[in-house]
């Protein structure tokens, strides 16, 4: 699907293909990619859109499952502290948030795998 009918944001095919460029941009350009993926249970429409208001335009926020939204970051430096603390700071304590920063050699598959089950890679 590549928008979510619930959220409008793009969907699970959108985000995989999103990922994909920005993993091959970051190969290319020396730069990085930081996935962010946040569950929250309570509210996926109010977390989507405290998300989409409070990040930058060129991040891309999407729904990856049914009460978790992933956002994917490029940039130059760094690791996903910084992105994966304004994101605590928009969308508050309670959910739980996951990240994983690539400097793209790594697929798409194996990027969501590392940020869904961190620590076990």
């Amino acid at each position: 699907m590549l928008h979510d009918p619930l959220t409008g944001l793009p969907g699970h095919a959108l985000l995989l293909d999103r990922l994909e460029q920005s993993l091959i941009r970051a190969r290319t350009r020396g730069t990085l990619v930081t996935l962010v993926l946040v569950t929250a249970p309570d509210s996926v429409l109010e977390a989507a859109r405290v998300l989409r208001e409070g990040l930058r335009p060129d991040f891309t926020v999407a729904r990856f499952h049914e009460t978790v939204l992933a956002v994917v970051a490029e940039h130059d430096f760094g690791d996903g502290s910084p992105i994966s603390s304004l994101i605590r700071q928009l969308v508050g304590a309670r959910p739980l948030i996951h990240w994983v920063t690539s400097d793209g050699d790594a697929a798409p598959e194996d990027v969501i795998a590392t940020a869904q089950h961190p620590g076990q890679h």
